[in-house]
């Protein structure tokens, strides 16, 4: 018995341990009286928005923490200007000339205190980093002790390391051509030539500014990989504290230059699945959760003041897209009647809970391109019609699924389980193969994807047409994880670099909407679902204002006082 208990006393001395090594830290007691818990989702979260994969849902909580240039605000055309003050184009639309607002602070933090101000240097550096070109940081002497070989060439094949997914796919670096410092408060972004899309990039979640003299000083600890795991940026909120996949704590950045945020301390829950984040909701251990477990939002009673429901139109699609790589898919005929087999409204009431709409279009209906006059897409379903073309051909296709709850697809599985079904209706034979996005993107690197179909979609950065449908059906993105279908249509791209010539609005509105009839005659995906952006929130939240990509401003957000 005295060795038993001598044996057993170290085990769980152990287990104790690694259970405190593991287990995360309790949310403060004062977070949860005073300030406010918003519950989301883990899946792809990063510091750094530029390098998360293009499409894929971004986490609100880089919003809170830096700037952009430009942002899009009330659904309008015309990016507005943020850490820009103004700008101008130069008469042959190649050169945007952008004046920077003046007595903007980064912050101050644990692990770096800014000696200045922003300035173009940090547009420049932020730019150019995502441009790939070697010069974004300054150089070391050639006698520096630390470095035998230039530092340039040291991070310049660093940075070939990291991808800027969404930049890639909409191929930035053959769109700017330079990004120069003019003066301190001046930026001057030269073009290889016009197009009409660059500031919706510049103002698209992706395109965050940094602190070039954050980033320098990290450079010269050969740090640099800091940048993205301890940001540092001009937003309304700093972060405080971070545990894995559990939690960011943000607080007030009280030098912010826009107005004062309402509320000190703001804790992002990363930790629960879409079922328990409403759990936690109702628990009343988050006051807003997002992207709720939608078939459960009945359990949301009407005119209840305890809590209430916000939904805004998305910038979305969820895709069916044919492989044209494969003999069987070339048909265009074959490509139509599975599209026509497919119960595309049963999709939307089974998978969504009616928080989506059918999408009988490419272009969502909350672009300012999106189109009255644009026809619908003809083919609704019609199994009778698919039957007679699908069934005597004894088909037997392969349906990759990308196994990941996404803002467009919530249940991939399912969704592909009643294609399947449908499908095997009109006398095709369905096999689902669930992949992650990292075995597809080695697949596709090794040009040996060996798909028929592919569930997917597509989130959009902003509300341009341009950096919706560029990178989902461009020749320039064949073969790329943004271009499942290996789609290439040069008339395609004509009509789609046509819309990038002019600054007026009607006319590219006409061009995207000529590029979508294309592809809905020629068919490369199918469109199923527009998905809304949806969360719940407690009564006492006010002043919650989302956007169509799913983010919000925490610092515009106050608590009604009154009862928890």
């Amino acid at each position: 018995m005295m060795l038993y208990k001598k044996i057993l006393a170290p085990v769980c001395l152990f287990a104790f341990a690694v259970d405190s090594a593991t287990a995360a830290p309790r949310v403060p007691e004062e977070l949860t009286d005073n300030g406010l818990i918003y519950c989301t989702h883990a899946s792809g979260f990063s510091f750094n928005p530029q390098t998360a994969d293009a499409g894929t849902s971004m986490n609100v909580v880089t919003e809170q923490i830096y700037n952009k240039l430009f942002e899009i605000s009330n659904m309008a055309a015309e990016p507005i200007p943020v850490l820009a003050q103004s700008y101008s184009l130069s008469p042959d639309g190649k050169v945007i000339t952008i004046h920077l607002r003046r007595g903007i602070k980064f912050h101050q933090t644990d692990w770096f205190k800014p000696t200045r101000d922003f300035n173009a240097d940090d547009v420049v550096f932020s730019l150019n980093r995502v441009l790939g070109y070697e010069t974004y940081l300054p150089t070391l002497e050639q006698t520096s002790v630390s470095y035998k070989n230039p530092q340039y060439r040291i991070f310049h094949e660093q940075a070939k390391k990291v991808r800027f997914p969404y930049f890639e796919s909409i191929k930035l670096n053959q769109k700017i051509e330079s990004v120069k410092a003019i003066n301190p408060h001046t930026v001057e972004i030269t073009l290889f030539k016009p197009d009409a899309s660059i500031l919706s990039h510049l103002a698209s979640q992706y395109a965050i500014i940094f602190s070039q003299e954050y980033a320098v000083q990290l450079n010269a600890d050969d740090n640099l990989v800091q940048l993205d795991t301890l940001p540092v940026g001009t937003g309304p909120y700093k972060v405080k504290n971070y545990f894995r996949n559990q939690y960011v704590r943000l607080e007030k950045n009280e030098d912010y230059w826009k107005k004062e945020a309402k509320i000190h301390d703001i804790l992002i829950d990363l930790s629960a699945d879409r079922t328990g984040r409403l759990v936690k909701f109702f628990n009343g251990e988050c006051q807003i959760s997002s992207y709720p477990e939608v078939s459960q939002l009945g359990l949301l009673k009407e005119n209840d003041e305890r809590y209430y429901m916000k939904s805004v139109e998305g910038m979305n699609l969820a895709y069916l897209a044919f492989n044209f790589q494969k003999a069987a898919i070339q048909d265009p005929a074959l490509r139509h009647a599975i599209s026509q087999a497919i119960n595309r409204k049963r999709i939307i009431k089974t998978i969504y809970h009616n928080t989506a709409t059918v999408a009988n279009n490419i272009i969502p209906n909350i672009s300012w391109a999106s189109s009255v006059n644009t026809p619908d897409f003809e083919h609704d379903f019609m199994p009778l019609k698919a039957k007679q073309v699908l069934q005597d051909k004894k088909l037997s296709l392969t349906m990759w699924v990308i196994n990941e709850e996404q803002v467009y697809n919530p249940a991939p599985l399912k969704m592909a389980e009643l294609i399947k079904s449908d499908l095997a209706n009109a006398g095709v034979d369905v096999n689902i193969r669930p992949v992650t996005r990292t075995f597809l993107i080695e697949q596709l690197h090794n040009k040996s994807e060996d798909y028929d179909m592919i569930l997917t979609g597509w989130l959009g950065g902003n509300l341009d047409p341009d950096s919706f449908m560029r990178p989902i059906l461009s020749c320039s993105t064949s073969n790329e994880i943004t271009n499942l279908s290996n789609w290439c249509n040069e008339h395609f791209d004509n009509i789609m670099d046509s819309a990038l010539d002019s600054s007026n609005q009607q006319i590219r509105s006409e061009a995207y909407n000529q590029a979508q009839e294309l592809i809905l005659s020629e068919l490369p995906i199918i469109p199923i679902a527009n998905v809304k952006r949806v969360l719940v929130a407690n009564g006492r939240v006010q002043n919650i204002e989302m956007t169509p990509f799913g983010t919000l401003n925490f610092s515009t957000l106050s608590l009604r006082k009154g009862h928890k």
